[in-house]
This record gives structure tokens, C-alpha cells and sequence, in this order.
């Protein structure tokens, strides 16, 4: 299936402008390079209008969270874990396994984080031999009780276009083939979901959570990460034209396209149309929180037209 999503990449911002060497970034992302020329449209039927933005952004440090003991005793519960169960605790967090080793839940203050992880069910060529994994029209009571369960509001959870808790649902299973007809074995529905901050996205590991719910409803896999967030400083969001010369500068980096399209020559693109624009967050390799805007563009190549997404600063740092 071909994927569309926008692989968010981002360059961070300098107190002093944009910096061509930003202090953390995607791995695989691409520079876009300057083209000062470069002919860049905004489709005003689309949703790309700077009315919808807010007039400026929060640049947040990410700080330890505070699990209560209610949470730990939540926690302890959904995993199967009892106080005996305890091989670590200190300052940064605390580890469950049980006794035959095979199950290990870890708590850490200093991320923010819960992993609970459990072995995967044997593969098996027999119908039917999972009981009670959830319906998939079960998984958001499930989800949203899990996180009540962990102090978690909807609020925080980034919301799908008719405003409700944006959940992404999928199965695990095993398939095989008897009497020439596939067969899935479904051992656990999954669901994946990321954080929002002040309406935007949050893009990056540090604001987003991975489920299983397997048999009987039990979870067997957590992995949720969601650091406390400080404000650190607020800038005001650039306008459109901003937007248009940073992308003749080369500030901006390509995201995702479809998997049929090669190569983009920049040097030689005729256009640039920008089709939709959100306000993100990423939460990279630093201790720091940073909005950008995401992009999906169509691109005129000189030999066609080709989707493409984009991602640039959204912010000006050198006002206040």
C-alpha cells in the first residue's frame, strides 16, 4: 500500500536566525538547497490560510513526570505485577519482571515513560485458538480507559478531523493457508495514538503510545512515552510570505512522497504548490519541544507533477 503519511524532519532554529547546522534532526531527512527564484503557491481552497494558526508558538523543555502511586498501583494491576515482582527502583524509576523472567514492566521518572513488555504468542495452524481479543469497535473504550488508568486527559491526545481522539487501530496476528483459504490467527488488536500540544501534533518518540490489547482484553505490550513539558520560550508565527522565502533560502527539508517517485532535482523544479499546512511539534534528540509546520505539496518537476511533503521553521526566535 502506498504510503502518503508526511515524515515529519525539521532544522532547528537559532536564537540568532535559522541555522544551517541545527542543533537535532531526522537522520534520513533531505535539505531542500536555496532557489531564489523558486516559484512557490499557496492554494487558498485548502486549509494552508495562516487565520487558522495561532499568533505564536511555545518552545517547551521536556521535563520528568511524576507517576502517583495510584498509577503505579493501576499499573501493577493491568501488567500482573505485585510489590514481590520488584528487581529496581531508584530516583529514575522503577522495574516489575516476573518470576520466570518472561514479563518485564519498566517505570522511568526521567522520561516519562512505560514499557511493559510480554512474549509474543507461539505461532499456531489452528483456528480460533486466541480467546477474547478485543473487537476492533472495543479498542477506544479500552484505550480510554487505559488512559485514566495513567492520568492521561483526551485533551492531550491529537483529535482526527471531527474533533475526537485520533486512535489508529490495526491487528497482530498469524496467517496461514489450509483447504486453499488464508487463515489469521489474530492474537492481540493494537492501537497507536500521538500526543498534542496546544492543537499541534507532536512528531518524535517523546509523544506517542503503542498498545496490545491480547487475550481477554489483557494488555500485552505498552509503549508509552510522555515527558512532563516546561514552557521555555514563546516566539510569533511567520506569515506565508515568511514561509515562501525560507523555502527560496533552503531552510526547509523534503518529507515523504509516494513510493513511485525517485529523486527530486530542486535545481530544476518549476514550481511549488502548497496544498496543506499544519503546525507541528517534534521532540527530537535534545531536551527540547520545538514547533514547526508541516507541508504537502505538489511539485512541478519539469517532467510532471509529483505530492511531496515539506517541513519548515514556523517560528521567528529573533522576536519576542
Amino acid at each position: 500500500m502506498k504510503k502518503i503519511a508526511v515524515i515529519i524532519l525539521f532544522q532547528a532554529i537559532c536564537l540568532t536566525g535559522f541555522s544551517q547546522n541545527p542543533r537535532w534532526k531526522y537522520a534520513d531527512d533531505t535539505p531542500i538547497p536555496a532557489h531564489a527564484d523558486l516559484d512557490v503557491r499557496w492554494d487558498v481552497s485548502s486549509n494552508v490560510s495562516a487565520n487558522r494558526w495561532p499568533s505564536k508558538m511555545w518552545i517547551y523543555q521536556l521535563a520528568p513526570r511524576k507517576f502517583s502511586l495510584k498509577i503505579f498501583s493501576n499499573l501493577m494491576l493491568m501488567c500482573s505485577f505485585t510489590e514481590k515482582d520488584k528487581v529496581q527502583q531508584n530516583t529514575n524509576g522503577v522495574t516489575f519482571k516476573s518470576p520466570d523472567g518472561k514479563r518485564t514492566l519498566t517505570i522511568s521518572f526521567a522520561s516519562g515513560s512505560i514499557h511493559y513488555d510480554a512474549p509474543e504468542p507461539k505461532y499456531v495452524l489452528k483456528p480460533n485458538v486466541f480467546e477474547g481479543v478485543p473487537k476492533t469497535e472495543e479498542m477506544p473504550k479500552l484505550t480510554k480507559y487505559f488512559l485514566k488508568k495513567i492520568g492521561i486527559k483526551l485533551s492531550e491526545i491529537q483529535k482526527d478531523t471531527n474533533g475526537a481522539p485520533h486512535f489508529h487501530f490495526s491487528d497482530r496476528g498469524y496467517e496461514y493457508l489450509t483447504n486453499r483459504t488464508f487463515v489469521t490467527n489474530t492474537w492481540a488488536r493494537v492501537v497507536f495514538f500521538r500526543r498534542s500540544v496546544e492543537g499541534a501534533e507532536v512528531i518524535g518518540d517523546d509523544g506517542s503510545c503503542w498498545l496490545n490489547f491480547g487475550e481477554h482484553g489483557k494488555i500485552s505490550k505498552i509503549d508509552f512515552e510522555w515527558p512532563d513539558l516546561k514552557r521555555y520560550k514563546s516566539a510569533p508565527i511567520l506569515k506565508p510570505q515568511a514561509i515562501t522565502q525560507l523555502l527560496r533560502e533552503g531552510k526547509a527539508r523534503q518529507g515523504a512522497t509516494f513510493d513511485n517517485v525517485g529523486d527530486i532535482d530542486w535545481a530544476t523544479v518549476k514550481s511549488v504548490t502548497i496544498k496543506q499546512a499544519w503546525p507541528c511539534y517534534f521532540a527530537g534528540d535534545s531536551n527540547l519541544l520545538y514547533p514547526f509546520l508541516a507541508l504537502w505539496a505538489t511539485v512541478d518537476t519539469g517532467h510532471g507533477n509529483v505530492d511531496v511533503g515539506i517541513d519548515c521553521p514556523i517560528i521567528d526566535e529573533t522576536k519576542p
